[in-house]
Order: C-alpha cells, then structure tokens, then sequence
C-alpha cells in the first residue's frame, strides 16, 4: 500500500520536489498544492491572465458607451461573445485533449495580444468604428474558448491526482481575486493611462503569461484513443456527459446557478443598489466588492476542505446556502433600504457560490477519463451561456414585482432544487472523492 501512496505524491513532471513532505504523506493544508513549482507558475499565468480579462472587460465597457452612447450596444457587443464560446466549445476540448496543452493556452495568448494591440493602435490613431468592437469581442472571444478548457485541463499535468481538489480550490482564489481587483484596476488604468494605453499593457500582460506557461515541462500523454475522426472525437466529450449517471447529474447541477443565482448578480442588483438602497454606482460597486470577497473567502475555505471525502454533501450544502443567503439578502434589504446590513448576507453568498463552483468543477473534472478531461472542459464553457437567459427574465420580471421578490422567487428555486437532489438523489448524496480514484 505504501507505493500507491508513493505514486500519488510524485509531481506530475516526474521531477523531484525537495518542498514535499515525506514520501507516503496524505496532502494537507490549505495552501498544498504550492509545493510543486510548476503549479505555482499556472497559478500566477491565470491570475494574470484572469485579471488582465477584468480589465478588459471594464475597458470594452467604457470604450462601447463612449463611442456609441448606447446602452443596447453595449449589450450587443458583450452579446457576441456568446457565439465563439456555443460553436467552437466542442472543437477545443478536442484540441486540448489531443495537443500539448501548454502550447494551447500559449498560441492563444499570443492570439490575444495580437488582437489586443491591434484595437489598442486603432484607439491610439482615433481610427476605431464599432464594427472593430464587435469584431474585437468576437476574435477575443475565439482564443478564450480554446484557453480556458486548456488551463482547466492542465493542472492534471503539473500536480497528482491526489492533489486535485486542493489545486483547483486554491485556481478559484485566482479568479475571484482577479474578478474583485480587475474592474477596479480597469477603472483607475483609463483614468491614469487611457483606454488606448490601457489595451497596451492588457496585451503585455498577456505576451508575459505566454512566456509563463511555455516554461512548464508537461509530461507525455497517451494519445493511442486520439485516432478517432476529429467529428466523433467532439461527440465523445456530450456522449460520455450524457451517459455516464455521475457526471451527467453534476452538470444538471451546474446550471443552477447560472439560471436561478448568477442573474442576481448581473441583472438585479444594479436595481438594489438605485432603487432599494437608494445608492449610486458607488453602491453598486460595493455590493459587487462584497460577492468577490466572499468569493476570495470561499476559494481559501475549499482549498481547506480538500480533503473532505463527501463531495456530493459539500456541493448540496454550498448550493442550499448560496440560495437561502441570497433569498435573505433580497428579503433583508426590502425590508430595512439598509445596503450595510444586508452586506455581509452577499459575503456570505460569494463564499457559498465558490465552494460550490469549486468543487462542482473538481468532481466533473475527476469523473472525466484521462483522454475525455479537454472535452469535459468544454463542456462546462456551456454553463455560463445560459446567464444571459437568466439575468433576462430576471430582469423582465424585476420591471413589473420588483428585484427583491424576484430575488427571492429566484433564489428559492435553486434552494427547492437542492432540497430535492437531497432526499431524492442517493447518488449525490453518496459521492466521494474516494470514489473517484481510479477512474
């Protein structure tokens, strides 16, 4: 039994790690998976990656309004970056599965700096027409979909599978960090730079993480259940989340959130911030901070419970608080118009959101087989497309009973779905990363 244990230690690269704790040790401690080296450059590579999308995103925003005065356009150009994400999704977890991952998530970097300094020219010489926006969030939108599969993927080639939950928890701190810091960032580098500067140094940043990740030697994969035409290949990935019992209930429970308890960040609480806590953008801007930092807060808290062995348990938890702290928040705030007492509710709800995307994803991620894991990937980029539909009825509905009881209309949904996979789902109720383990 020692050697197995032995086996699960080792980093993946095959190369000692002097930072480990004795050969045969369980992983511990919040922060583990820092031991191994090239899983620190991953982590800094999406940090920066992630906060440089923030920032751009804020920057895109203001750039559209300023230039068009439209609201809907806004709307529009954020729009078209659905359509890369629905049609090429299938295609990149393929390529992820069948090419040399760092290289993946490299050629797309250099892809994003290209686009990024070719727009930040255009602003530069004043010689930018909407039509460059647009084209702009599409293309964008193309190298992201083949990035993000590829960055999800390779933390199973820089840590053992042991170290999974860990890896992926502490990869979630990284982006709610980046999704808290980078609009801030956005706001103040128009301000100091200006958004054609600003594109410059976001294309920079993206170049410096290229560099980053071709640094990181990645073990040889076995590519023998590769030779399937490229079509079935894309097949396989839905096929296998259809049939297989385990993972097509996870992703039945990854689209709660983007349908039911994501719209109240994006479509109602604009709406609270004016309306309920008779606040500005600066309002906003708060009730924003507080669901990333509750989000920081969740990824550090998942990272410490990686070794929990109930995963079905931790992610029905997560999910019934995530609700019900968000119900009361819309109840809390209705009641008393007081942003600073219904604040530390949406706290609570960050963390609960990100203990249940952590490991949501972990579970998906290690139900998946080895050749299957890039396509697996791709599959989740599907989950995020149905937000805008929800924060579409959401706000629809807001405009006629008002945001806090559709909040908590909304909220209590996914609260009676939780309830439900609870005393009716064994197999949630029964999942274990033990389990897990050889698959």
């Amino acid at each position: 039994m020692a050697e197995p244990a032995t086996d699960a230690l080792r980093p993946a690269t095959g190369e000692a790690d002097t930072t480990l704790p004795e050969q045969g040790a369980v992983p511990a401690g919040t922060f583990h998976a820092f031991r191994y080296p090239n899983y620190r450059l991953l982590w800094l590579g999406n940090a920066f990656t992630a906060t440089a999308q923030w920032v751009q995103n804020t920057t895109m925003g203001w750039v559209v309004y300023d230039l068009t005065g439209s609201g809907s356009m806004l709307g529009a150009v954020n729009g078209m970056r659905i359509i890369p994400t629905l049609v090429l999704s299938p295609v990149a977890g393929v390529v992820t599965d069948r090419f040399s991952r760092n290289r993946v998530i490299a050629v797309s970097q250099v892809a994003l700096f290209t686009f990024t300094f070719a727009l930040a020219t255009g602003l530069a010489l004043h010689a930018i027409d909407v039509w460059h926006l647009f084209l702009f969030a599409f293309l964008v939108a193309v190298a992201n979909t083949f990035n993000m599969p590829a960055r999800q993927t390779m933390v199973f080639d820089v840590v053992p599978r042991a170290v999974i939950p860990n890896a992926v928890a502490l990869s979630n701190v990284a982006m709610s960090v980046s999704r808290t810091l980078g609009p801030m960032v956005g706001g103040l580098l128009i301000v100091w730079l200006g958004p054609a500067n600003n594109f410059y140094l976001q294309g920079c940043a993206y170049l410096a993480v290229m560099v980053t990740v071709l640094q990181i030697p990645l073990p040889p994969r076995d590519l023998r259940r590769q030779r399937r035409s490229f079509f079935r290949s894309m097949a396989d990935g839905y096929a296998f989340a259809a049939r297989d019992p385990q993972a097509r209930l996870l992703l039945l429970m990854s689209v709660i959130s983007p349908l039911f308890l994501i719209p109240m960040h994006n479509a109602l609480l604009p709406i609270f911030a004016k309306r309920v806590f008779q606040s500005d953008a600066a309002g906003l801007g708060i009730l924003l901070a507080a669901i990333g930092a509750g989000g920081v807060l969740g990824g550090v808290l998942a990272a410490s419970l990686s070794g929990v062995d109930r995963r079905g348990l931790v992610q029905l938890a997560a999910l019934l608080v995530f609700s019900l702290s968000q119900a009361l928040f819309a109840a809390v705030g209705a009641a008393t118009g007081n942003l600073l007492a219904s604040l530390p509710l949406l706290v609570l709800a960050g963390v609960a959101e990100s203990v249940f995307n952590t490991t949501n994803q972990t579970v998906l991620q290690l139900v998946a087989p080895d050749h299957l894991r890039g396509r697996m990937a791709s599959v989740l980029q599907v989950g995020p497309l149905l937000i805008p539909v929800g924060s579409l009825a959401a706000g629809t509905l807001a405009d006629s009973v008002g945001a806090p009881l559709v909040g908590m209309g909304f909220s209590f949904i996914a609260f009676a779905i939780g309830l439900v996979v609870l005393v009716c789902s064994p197999r949630m109720r029964a999942l274990r990363l033990s389990g897990l383990a050889q698959r």
